[in-house]
C-alpha cells in the first residue's frame, strides 16, 4: 500500500526512537551490579548519608564519635569539593578501596570547641571492629599507608566542617579487607559493631534504599516498527526511556534525597 511520504517520515523517526530507546534499556538491565553501585554512588546527597554513617555521643561532658566512611560518602565529599574533577577523584580515593574506614575522636566538651582529644594511638588501642560477628584487626602498618593517609587529609576538614565545634581531634582507622569478605556498602545487607572505650556502636545495613520510580504516565496508541508483526508499546518504550533519563536518587529509610523527610 501506498504511503505518503510524511506518514513514513513518522514512522522511521518512531522506529529509531524505540530502538534506541530499548537498546539502552538493556544495556542498562546488562550492567553488572558492582557497576551498578558504582553509578548509584554519585547520587548520593553528602549530608544524608553523613547523618546516617555517623555515631555520636556525649556522656557527662565526654564526647565519643565513630563515624564510618565508606568509599560513597569519600566519593560524595569530593564531588562537592571545587575544581576537582571526576578522574581525579578515583584516582585520589583508589588508595582507600582496601580498606574500611572510620573516623574516631574522644575529647571533652568545651565551650568553643573539644578539649583534651585523644590520638590516634589511644583511640586504636581502645578500638575493636566486627563486621558481620567477625572481628577485624587495624593492623598498624595499614595505618600509615601513604596514599590512604593523602585521601584521608582530603576529606578530613569536610568531616570536621559537618561536626562543628566537635569537629576537631578526628583519626582515621583503616581496616583491611579480608579475603572472602563481602562488600560492605551502604545500600547492601550487613552489621558493623565499634567498640571505642566503653562506648558500643552498631550500623545494621543497608542504611540506605533506592527511593520507588516516579510512575510514569503513557500514552496508549502504539508504533510499528519494523514488519506489521513486529510492535512496540509506547507503553513500554516510555517506562524503558524513563529507566535511561531518570537520575537514580537515594534516601535514608527509602525515602529520596530531596524528600522533607530527609535528617539534615
Amino acid at each position: 500500500m501506498y504511503q505518503r511520504p510524511g506518514i513514513r517520515a513518522r514512522i522511521k523517526h518512531a522506529r529509531r526512537r524505540a530502538a534506541s530507546v530499548l537498546i539502552v534499556a538493556l544495556a542498562l538491565l546488562g550492567l553488572p551490579r558492582s557497576a551498578a553501585r558504582a553509578a548509584d554512588a554519585t547520587t548520593f546527597d553528602t549530608k544524608a548519608l553523613a547523618h546516617q554513617t555517623q555515631r555520636l555521643t556525649n556522656d557527662a561532658g565526654q564526647f565519643f564519635m565513630v563515624w564510618w566512611v565508606p568509599q560513597a560518602l569519600s566519593q560524595a565529599i569530593m564531588r562537592d569539593t571545587a575544581n576537582v574533577q571526576q578522574a581525579d577523584i578515583d584516582q585520589l580515593l583508589r588508595p582507600l578501596e582496601p580498606y574500611l574506614v572510620f573516623a574516631l575522636s574522644r575529647g571533652q566538651v568545651g565551650e568553643h570547641r573539644l578539649e583534651d582529644v585523644h590520638d590516634r594511638a589511644d583511640l586504636l588501642r581502645n578500638s575493636r571492629l566486627a563486621v558481620d560477628g567477625q572481628t577485624m584487626t587495624a593492623a598498624p602498618a595499614d595505618q600509615n599507608d601513604p596514599g590512604a593517609q593523602a585521601a584521608l587529609e582530603m576529606i578530613k576538614p569536610a568531616l570536621a566542617a559537618m561536626l562543628g565545634r566537635n569537629g576537631r581531634g578526628i583519626e582515621f582507622a583503616l581496616y583491611r579487607v579480608v579475603p572472602g569478605m563481602h562488600p560492605l556498602d551502604p545500600t547492601m545487607r550487613g552489621s558493623l559493631e565499634y567498640t571505642l572505650y566503653r562506648k558500643h556502636f552498631h550500623w545494621q545495613l543497608p542504611v540506605w534504599a533506592q527511593a520507588a520510580p516516579v510512575p510514569v504516565r503513557a500514552p496508549p496508541c502504539e508504533a510499528v516498527v519494523g514488519d506489521s508483526s513486529a510492535k512496540v508499546s509506547w507503553k513500554s518504550a516510555s517506562a524503558a526511556s524513563s529507566a535511561v533519563s531518570a537520575r537514580h536518587t537515594y534516601a535514608p529509610g527509602g525515602q529520596p534525597a530531596n524528600s522533607p523527610g530527609t535528617p539534615r
